[in-house]
């Protein structure tokens, strides 16, 4: 009887259970993105066809039953899956899609990345906007294949070094374009009184603003920029509103500490006096020698402080969205007297004014206050002199007072006394219209602008300079773009898809220069103007230059299968000769998309595979406004005999044009399994011609040797890979990881007309060690070799020409010796997430580039009274030491610093770039305040870690002291990056 009763007990529970699940109940929740709630959300039960939206709020509610499967999907989204358990509530926070479906930012317009046959890296919000940088380059380095990023100093706002595929150019200008919301900006680096580094064109742009970057590397990509796509572009888009977006408030607050990465170890002045009277100076005797110890390096170096506060504000309704952004920072180099302070503001608009008509505006304004210091190459750059300084030297008098330290300077004196401060204000935006004229056509027309004004002044009180002095620099440049485009789109039975604009854009730059300086000040107190002095100099220069474009694209595909594409341009610039004032650029191209053709539909493991292929033209014109012309110059320098008068300068060229970069771009994308795993991988080859140079000619009447003309050639080849992976996707856990590498292999082809050297090869000087030379790199270091010392001698050896040891070396024993260019260059980047934990790592690397750093022969001279690094103090004693530095009765311990691979190191390296480790606090706790929807607490290390060569203590691989693409991978005392750490907090409302 009890069995009977148990088994008919278990078949009403199991009723009981199966009634319950196929019981269905009411499922509700939100639908939102890291903006906020998202509106019109497609929501689906699987294998069924009923469903719902999301309304305004980003709610949704739906009828389903435990074990159900509900499907979110959005356009731009990745969708998300959610297995219906006991809880009726089910919230869903949804993430950009990183398939083929996206949209792609390219020039002109936007492009389905399906179709898309050019090659184009993107870096959307989702990999920037956890970064807290301080301009946007921070943001675009190692995370694109192909790109290379560096920064030229550790001074704050110093320009970086931007090189997309190589470098396509030996004179010219070889940084890519940079366009903001479609408008080209100015990037003509503006020194004003920093040494060797220029100020940052970048450093204007908060780097919370941007969006997302488009990095355009081919022909295809950049044709359509015609005569300035040949070194790039990159495409900036800054945040917009969304339509019928609750408004949101964001509030972004954090505090970070610097300090250098790495600095030499230098003697101390006990070491120091010993060392010199080892050599010889003071008689031998330590006690002759200058007596007194200061510590320079510590004393101009610190922790740096810095502050910086982001509020903005974005929303939306059906006919209108906005984006209202302010920032302000206050930072604090690592270096004394650095300081960089920047106000900035921008307002986004759309509004559609009609069913047919669409307008808006994009307008940012920055202010820049920038107190400067010397970067390098200069005995008044803090570290430079801390470096040289002799550690008995001290900066004060016995009454606390500073001195004059002569040659050296006294940098702390200079950096308490002195003045040297840029101000930088800039004005960028565009206002346009959109007008439909049809379903499938668009007309736009935009006007941007790009306004820069500079205003620098330096101040040098008398016990740094005599009698005082003062200079006073105020530079302008004005920009204003004007553009129209029509844009074409349209299906034709369901197969054949049809992408156009033609369009024509006018820009017009205008740059003017005063400098006045004097000296000759009665007191300290009148040096605040340069109107207080005795009579000084005055410089003026104004200069200007116009372009007119003409361009037109086209894209068709077939059935999502089978895509062509071209584009042309015709451009006319006032920067080139009279014969040679229009130039024709175009590009054809061609994509097959493997994956949509039925054999594949039933693939399991491939998810997307592309194969495509372009060719096109693309041109360069960085160069002087009025090289083809002749120039003359006037002022003091011109006069004759005390009478006014003009000396010329150039030799004019009506026939010089630009330079011509020629590409092809072979490459596939692949997804697998279901696209968790992502490759995309390049072949590219770019040959350069027209190559604008400097040709010797007979020499004239007005000493006139040479001319610019365009003669050589160069070629840039390799390869750029990408891939990604989804390594874990949990619905608490997740695991996304990428790998890019750019591999890049240079070469100059030709350079007829240039000087030959010992072997008869024809070359370009870039610097005393650096040279162009036909059928080598760009950047071929040019040294003598240096082998050591011998153990058994204890002399100095190098290699002569034919690779023998000399103690006697000569120029004529210079050879090819390294490369300032990298084999490859790439970035490592980690996002792991665990409920309401986020840790984001990146590494960026560079491996196969050599540093020539040319401070090492002044540190390393044992010879002379600039201070010396500890690593002298490895000196040949007897036979059988194996030692750093020759013996001191040795004939070469005067030559031992001589130029030569002594001072060429290994600049490969692979640095913790970027560390973030993130909590977002649950919502309902955020909510509980009543007025925040979100917070987020941060915290982020910048550069904590570099993996480097053994010989690179104290030297900083990330540097380079020239921003010229003859000389590159060079430092002279160039300030290392800064290590820095960072805690901050987000708040939403």
């Amino acid at each position: 009887m009890r069995t009977k009763f148990n088994g008919i007990l278990t078949l009403f529970l199991a009723l009981i259970v199966q009634i319950s699940f196929a019981q269905e109940k009411t499922i509700s929740g939100t639908v939102s993105d890291e903006s906020g709630p998202l509106p019109g959300v497609t929501i689906l039960k699987k294998g069924t066809t009923q469903g719902t939206e999301t309304d305004f709020d980003g709610n949704y509610s739906i009828q389903a039953k435990t074990g159900d499967v509900l499907i979110f999907s959005f356009v731009g989204m990745k969708t998300v899956e959610r297995i219906i358990g006991s809880s009726n509530q089910i919230n869903v926070v949804l993430e950009g899609d990183n398939l083929l479906e996206e949209v792609v930012v390219i020039a002109y317009g936007q492009q389905d990345r399906k179709k898309l046959v050019q090659s184009v890296s993107t870096i959307d919000n989702e990999n920037i906007r956890d970064i807290p940088a301080v301009s946007p380059q921070e943001l675009l380095q190692g995370q694109a294949s192909g790109v290379q990023v560096v920064s030229s100093s550790g001074i704050l706002g110093s320009a970086p070094v931007i090189k997309i595929r190589g470098v396509a150019s030996i004179s010219s200008g070889g940084r890519p374009l940079i366009v903001i919301d479609g408008v080209p900006m100015n990037d003509a680096v503006v020194t004003g009184g920093q040494g060797g580094q220029g100020l940052n064109p970048l450093a204007d742009i908060n780097p919370n603003d941007i969006e997302s970057f488009s990095v355009l590397k081919d022909a295809a990509a950049t044709a359509v920029y015609g005569s300035r796509g040949s070194n790039g572009v990159v495409l900036i888009t800054t945040k917009q509103g969304k339509k019928n977006q609750d408004t949101k408030i964001d509030v972004d607050m954090s505090t970070s500490w610097s300090e250098s990465t790495d600095t030499f170890d230098m003697m101390n002045a006990d070491e120091f006096r010993s060392y010199l009277a080892e050599v010889g100076f003071g008689g031998g005797d330590p006690n002759n020698l200058p007596q007194g110890s200061f510590d320079w390096v510590p004393a101009v170096v610190r922790t740096g402080m810095s502050r910086k506060v982001n509020i903005n504000v974005t929303g939306g309704s059906e006919k209108t969205t906005f984006y209202l952004g302010g920032s302000y920072s206050d930072q604090e180099g690592f270096i004394i007297g650095n300081k960089l302070e920047r106000l900035s503001a921008r307002l986004n608009l759309t509004h559609q004014a009609k069913d047919w008509l669409r307008v808006g505006m994009n307008l940012s304004v920055s202010e820049n206050k920038n107190d400067r210091v010397g970067s390098e190459n200069s005995t008044f750059a803090p570290l430079t002199s801390a470096v040289l300084q002799a550690p008995w030297v001290e900066p004060y008098d016995a009454d606390g007072n500073f001195v004059n330290t002569g040659f050296i300077a006294n940098v702390l004196a200079i950096e308490s006394l002195d003045t040297n401060v840029a101000n930088t204000f800039r004005t960028t935006g565009n206002l346009f219209g959109e007008i439909k004229l049809s379903e499938s056509l668009n007309f736009r027309t935009d006007f941007g602008i790009d306004r820069v004004t500079l205003d620098a002044f330096q101040r040098s009180v008398e016990i740094n300079s005599p009698d005082g002095y003062a200079q006073n620099t105020v530079n302008q440049q004005n920009k204003f773009v004007f553009t129209n485009t029509l844009n074409y789109a349209t299906t034709i039975g369901d197969v054949h898809d049809i992408n156009a604009v033609a369009g024509m854009s006018y820009e017009q730059v205008d740059r003017r220069n005063i400098i006045v300086d004097a000296t000759g000040f009665l007191s300290d107190d009148q040096i605040n103007t340069v109107s207080a002095s005795t009579p000084g100099t005055t410089n003026n220069t104004a200069t200007g230059s116009r372009l007119a474009g003409y361009f037109a694209r086209a894209n068709y595909s077939y059935d999502n299968k089978y895509v062509i594409e071209g584009s042309i341009r015709r451009d006319g610039s006032s920067k080139f000769g009279a014969n040679n004032k229009y130039g024709t650029f175009w590009s054809v191209g061609g994509a097959w998309l493997i994956s949509q053709e039925n054999f594949l539909n039933d693939s399991s493991w491939l998810s997307n595979l592309k194969l495509r292929a372009n060719y096109g033209e693309s041109g360069n014109d960085r160069i002087g406004n009025f090289a083809s012309l002749e120039n003359f110059q006037g002022g003091i320098i011109s006069n004759y005999n005390g009478a006014s008068g003009i000396r010329q300068l150039s030799a004019p060229n009506p026939n010089l044009k630009w330079e011509k970069s020629e590409s092809y771009d072979i490459g596939f994308e692949a997804g697998f399994l279901e696209n968790r795993i992502r490759l995309n991988v390049d072949y590219y080859n770019k040959k350069t011609t027209d190559l604008i140079l400097n040709v010797p000619i007979p020499q004239s009447n007005g000493g006139i040797n040479s001319i610019i003309d365009n003669v050589g050639s160069m070629e840039n080849k390799g390869w750029d890979i990408d891939l990604s992976a989804d390594i874990i996707r949990g619905e608490d856990f997740s695991w996304t990881s990428s790998l890019n590498v750019g591999i890049n292999e240079n070469k100059v082809l030709s350079l007829p007309g240039a000087n030959l050297d010992a072997q008869g090869r024809r070359f370009v000087a870039g610097s005393t060690v650096q040279r162009a030379i036909e059928g080598h790199s760009v950047n071929s270091f040019y040294l003598i070799r240096y082998k050591g010392v011998n153990p058994e001698t204890g002399d100095a050896e190098w290699l002569d020409i034919d690779g023998n040891p000399t103690t006697n070396p000569t120029s004529a024993d210079r050879v090819i010796a390294g490369d300032a260019n990298p084999d490859f260059v790439g970035g490592f980047r980690n996002t792991l997430k665990y409920k309401d934990f986020d840790l984001n790592f990146f590494f960026n690397f560079s491996v196969g580039n050599d540093l020539y750093v040319s401070g090492l022969r002044f540190t390393d001279n044992p010879a002379s009274t600039f201070n010396n690094r500890t690593a002298l103090l490895d000196v040949w004693r007897n036979p059988g030491d194996n030692a750093y530095v020759p013996s001191f009765s040795s004939p070469t311990f005067g030559t031992f610093s001589q130029r030569s691979t002594l001072q060429l190191r290994d600049g490969s390296y692979a640095r913790l770039k970027n560390i973030t480790l993130g909590y977002n606090v649950p919502k309902a706790v955020a909510e509980r305040l009543g007025f925040l929807k979100g917070v987020r607490l941060y915290a982020t290390a910048n550069n904590i870690w570099t993996i480097k060569a053994d010989d690179m203590d104290g030297i900083d691989p990330e540097v380079t002291d020239a921003l010229a693409n003859g000389r590159q991978g060079e430092t002279f005392f160039t300030p290392p990056q800064s290590k820095t750490y960072l805690v901050g907090v987000r708040l939403t409302f």
